[in-house]
C-alpha cells in the first residue's frame, strides 16, 4: 500500500524568526492584523504561532483601551 508523502511549508511566525515580541506603541504593525472591519485576525490568516497570536490580541486590545488604535471604523 502506497502512502502519500505530503511535504507541507513551514509556516514561521515573523516574531519567532526576527526574535521579536508585538508591542502596543508599535501601531502600525498591529495594523496588519485587524481587518478592514477592525477584527483580530485569526491565526490561519496571520500565520503567527499561538504564543504570538495571544499576544497580538493582548496588546492589540491595550492599544485600543490607550486610544492607538480605533474599536470601530469611522463612518462618513
Amino acid at each position: 500500500m502506497k502512502q502519500k508523502i505530503v511535504k507541507r511549508k513551514s509556516q514561521r511566525c515573523i516574531f519567532c524568526s526576527t526574535r521579536s515580541e508585538p508591542d502596543y506603541k508599535n501601531v502600525t504593525q498591529l495594523k496588519s492584523f485587524i481587518s478592514e472591519k477592525f477584527k483580530i485576525l485569526p491565526r490561519r490568516t496571520t500565520k503567527l504561532c499561538a504564543k504570538h497570536q495571544r499576544r497580538v490580541a493582548k496588546e492589540i486590545k491595550y492599544a485600543r483601551m490607550l486610544a492607538l488604535l480605533p474599536f470601530v471604523p469611522k463612518y462618513k
